[in-house]
């Protein structure tokens, strides 16, 4: 129960990390259309929210929490994790950049090493380490009424299988 405490907290702070104002958008590559077209679409488990769906990796075996709003999932030894959150008053593409910043510079967040933010259209993610433990951050505006966030931990060790499920991930999430 503890550790479901924590976690929701967590997933508090970020959604309610300030991103409103006109900010520039944060340096990172931006998929080509060429790219985006040669994406594998999302292979996993469909969760069906009162407000989104998604489909995430099949690594996460167990939901942990599930709700009309969000769900976390993990793998089946706990070592990767994820959640994700929607909300109806979303973080818009143009204020990513101050989201980022206001995320990354909050004293719970100091002990991470942060890479720059990667912005593709709708999509932010930002990825921080710490020791041996990876995080990506995500935001996802689906539209004026609506958009999730949340985050995928992992360790360092596993990367590059990881990181490579993410952007699918993100790109299934639909509003519904």
């Amino acid at each position: 129960m503890k550790k479901l405490f924590l976690l929701l907290m967590a997933v508090g702070a970020m959604t309610l990390v300030s991103c409103t104002g006109n900010a520039e958008k944060a340096s990172g590559s931006a998929a080509s259309p060429a790219q985006e077209e040669n994406a594998e679409p999302a292979k996993g488990t469909v969760f069906e929210g009162a407000n989104f769906t998604m489909t995430y990796p099949e690594i996460l075996t167990k939901e942990g929490y599930k709700s009309d709003k969000a769900i976390n999932a993990s793998s089946e030894d706990n070592a990767v994790k994820m959640d994700a959150t929607f909300s109806d008053m979303p973080c818009k593409p143009e204020d990513f950049d101050k989201y980022y910043k206001n995320f990354t510079g909050m004293s719970m967040n100091s002990e991470y090493k942060w890479e720059d933010a990667k912005i593709n259209d709708n999509i932010l993610t930002f990825k921080g380490v710490k020791g041996e433990d990876a995080t990506t951050n995500f935001v996802v505006f689906l539209d004026e009424k609506g958009g999730v966030a949340g985050k995928i931990n992992y360790p360092v060790a596993k990367a590059e299988e990881i990181e490579a499920l993410i952007e699918p991930m993100l790109k299934s999430i639909k509003k519904k």
